[in-house]
């Protein structure tokens, strides 16, 4: 038997992947002593958003409606890295939205820092720190010289003068025209018997009278309540420059660290027991190919971590969040579909009779259009989530800016996360799924003991398939959907629909605790410390840690403090001494940019929409792609009720997961239904005129009927594991992602195969009639 590929090929491509993955899951490096050179980064070697690492998430605002300039916020954002790395803080992102005129700061907690206080961290970053010398005790006296003039500025602790008291203080050094400014002024004002004052924006720090003349350039900033916190922070501000203008806090958050080590360690568990179970499907359905399948599978996701890692040292890691490893393990889930059409059509080639080699062939040639025109619906929608929830800055955001530039940036990290991870999957499926696996199936088929056409699918005894009409049961179809779309509206009629604090704004708490304490006397001593008569409490489970959570929610609300939750704390704890409150997380977003949020997501979504139609209107412009695109929106619109109608019934509130949900399906179902209208388009051009549309897209069903399930039970399968560990682990984040996509994904079947179809010969039919 001759065949194109080699053994050499199988052996050497199968070798090649798991090298990869080796060095792409462990690294490799060498110690030499204390230090370590690496050569290639690892799992290890990622990096890992606040969602995990636990931190800080803040948007800053001009206050008072101050209009910035393109060249301020690009002042002001130098100012804040200065400050950031003062603080340590080397491992955080931040970025300036030239439309709303904000800054986005994301930064984990310190290193080794058990008592981090956000809050100030935030006040510290944010302050306009604009440093000035005056003559007198006023703030509207002369001005002698700015913080601009300063060369250096550092904390000390020692006596001022001569047999003074130890104190801590600020010791400034001047530039040559500060210092000549300053040996000026303390010239003229020590004959006059003046003094000068030493203002910090508009607060006075410092009086001193002029005792003598000053003319070498050094001059220190003393307080008598200050402590070593005080000058150590005065003198970073100092150091780091003023703000070209006050900001304000518009939206923050914070979680704890132990949070997200817990979530991390979830969504691995979560990410090998989906791949083992897809690994076991593969292998059962389509026996070579699928095992072969599962090696191209490994290297995916090898590559995908490769490259969030950065892979070579010269390359800096991507910020990977939860949202992230749950793109990659769904792109485990969709990353066999290839595969799965490619399997699927050597198997109806050989059973239609042709031999290995020629089945081989025609399964290769016949798979790839299927392929290519569905995982494009998928890039599609992973472009339009990087483009509007990405930093304004990246090449997706600039490319979509023309769409969203109005709404501004918007929780960038999580959702961007899940759109990069899928997109990363989705392309490198097109690596691994297609040319990798073909070329170890070729190399297979050229080994005599493995050349037995069972080890590629066919049956032994192959049996004739019942053909399902489709077609015939369309009325009942539309009438289900119609009915289901109806049962949703109703429900969220009756039951009402939540938003959350991310569309509306508002203040949200995350805590701990041990026991059973009175969740109605925990609501009223929340509603007094935290001033708030219309908050709501909520609580959950994480069985992984055995702690009890309780969110406090309080829509609409600007703030809440730092301080007001230390209260809270402290309040919960003298009242329930045996419960051991404490906090995960804090959430504040102002209503204004809520609002932002919810119109950019509908905008995602209705220009998603619009994508699709287009595509499959050119795409498939042969067979009517304007009709057939408008039937698969009309199924897409059914897919997304179904996701918004599981959200109404679980009362969970509508959020970022909600949106991100909703264009995952808008790629994964349309997807599906691409698929089939590629049967449809192959076997009109093979049969020309000689069958009915009705009896075409029946015939062409019937054939995809396989494929289309098996894909979504793979991907389903991924998701299922999601949601259990998610539950086990308490992680509600995710699972009020994953199930509703579960479930979308379900619905995206049955509209692909009963919807969409049924609806374009539905109308076919009208226009024949009408025709007649």
């Amino acid at each position: 038997m001759k065949t194109k590929g080699r053994a050499w090929h199988l052996v050497v491509t199968v070798l090649l992947i798991v090298v990869f993955a080796f060095t792409a899951f462990f690294g490799v490096s060498v110690k030499y002593g204390d230090v370590t050179t690496t050569y290639i980064k690892g799992v290890s070697d990622i990096r890992f958003g606040v969602d995990i690492k636990g931190g800080v998430n803040v948007t800053f605002l001009p206050s008072d409606g101050f209009d910035a300039t393109d060249e301020q916020l690009d002042a002001a954002q130098s100012v804040i890295e200065n400050r950031l790395v003062a603080l340590n803080i080397t491992d955080y992102e931040l970025y300036a939205d030239y439309n709303q005129d904000s800054l986005i700061l994301e930064f984990p907690w310190q290193s080794d820092e058990t008592s981090f206080d956000p809050e100030a961290a935030i006040q510290e970053i944010g302050t306009t720190a604009y440093l000035t010398f005056r003559e007198g005790s006023s703030a509207d006296g002369a001005l002698i010289l700015d913080g601009s003039s300063v060369e250096n500025a550092t904390a000390q602790y020692g006596p001022v003068t001569n047999g003074g008291a130890s104190e801590y203080y600020v010791a400034l050094e001047f530039d040559a025209n500060g210092a000549a400014a300053f040996g000026d002024a303390t010239t003229r004002l020590y004959q006059e018997g003046g003094s000068i004052s030493i203002w910090l924006d508009d607060q006075n720090i410092s009086v001193a009278s002029v005792n003598s003349a000053i003319t070498d350039g050094r001059a220190v900033i003393t307080g008598s309540s200050f402590t070593r916190e005080d000058v150590v922070t005065l003198a970073r501000q100092i150091n780091s420059g003023a703000l070209p203008f006050a900001l304000t806090v518009d939206s923050y958050s914070t979680i704890s660290p132990t949070l997200g080590e817990n979530s991390l360690e979830a969504m691995v568990y979560a990410g090998i027991i989906a791949f083992i179970l897809i690994f076991a499907i593969m292998i059962f359905m389509y026996r070579l190919p699928g095992a072969l399948a599962c090696v191209a599978l490994l290297g995916q996701v090898a590559a995908t971590l490769a490259f969030v890692s950065g892979y070579f040292p010269v390359f800096n890691s991507f910020t990977l969040t939860l949202p992230g490893i749950a793109g990659i393990i769904l792109a485990i889930g969709m990353g066999v579909d290839a595969n799965i059409i490619t399997a699927e059509r050597i198997k109806e080639e050989l059973r239609n009779g042709k031999s290995l080699p020629g089945a081989l062939k025609s399964g290769f040639a016949r798979g790839l259009t299927p392929v290519i025109d569905g995982n494009v619906t998928i890039v599609i929608v992973a472009i339009i989530l990087m483009g509007a929830f990405g930093p304004t800055d990246g090449f997706f955001a600039r490319l979509l800016n023309f769409v969203f530039f109005a709404f501004g940036a918007s929780t960038a990290g999580t959702i961007y996360a899940f759109g990069y991870t899928l997109l990363t999957g989705v392309l490198l499926n097109f690596v691994f799924g297609v040319f990798c696996t073909r070329v170890m199936i070729a190399g297979a088929a050229s080994i005599k003991a493995l050349q037995n056409p069972w080890l590629y699918g066919a049956d032994k005894q192959p049996k004739e398939r019942k053909q399902i009409d489709f077609v015939g049961k369309r009325k009942a179809f539309l009438t289900f959907s119609a009915c289901l779309m109806a049962v949703i509206v109703l429900c969220a009629a009756v039951l009402g629909v939540k938003m959350d604090t991310e569309f509306t704004g508002g203040a949200m708490i995350t805590l701990s605790y041990e026991g059973t304490p009175d969740l109605s006397e925990v609501k009223q001593i929340a509603q007094t410390a935290l001033d708030s008569s219309s908050l709501t409490v909520q609580t959950g489970e994480n069985v992984a840690t055995g702690e009890d959570t309780l969110k406090i929610s309080m829509p609409g609300r600007e703030t809440v403090t730092t301080e007001q939750v230390t209260g809270l704390l402290d309040n919960l704890t003298e009242s329930f001494p045996d419960n051991n409150f404490a906090q995960l997380s804090l959430s504040n977003v102002s209503p204004a940019m809520g609002a932002r949020f919810l119109q950019k997501s509908l905008v995602a979504v209705v220009f998603a929409l619009a994508l699709i139609l287009i595509y499959i209107a050119f795409r498939f412009k042969n067979i009517g792609g304007l009709t057939g695109g408008a039937m698969a929106i009309l199924a897409l619109l059914n897919d997304l009720m179904v996701i918004f109608g599981v959200f109404v019934v679980l009362r969970v509130a509508l959020d970022g997961n909600f949106i991100a949900a909703l264009l995952t399906i808008l790629g994964y179902s349309v997807n599906d239904t691409v698929v089939i209208y590629d049967r449809i388009r192959e076997n009109r051009k093979l049969l020309g005129k000689k069958v009915s549309f009705g009896e075409l897209v029946n015939q062409s069903l019937n054939q995809s009927l396989r494929r289309t399930l098996m894909t979504t039970i793979t991907t389903v399968a991924a998701l299922s594991v999601m949601c259990i560990v998610s539950v086990l682990y308490g992680l509600d984040s995710i699972f009020t992602f994953a199930f509703p996509l579960m479930v979308g994904m379900i619905s995206g079947v049955y509209t692909s195969l009963c919807v969409s179809t049924s609806a374009w010969v539905t109308w076919i039919g009208r226009k024949d009639s009408r025709k007649n």
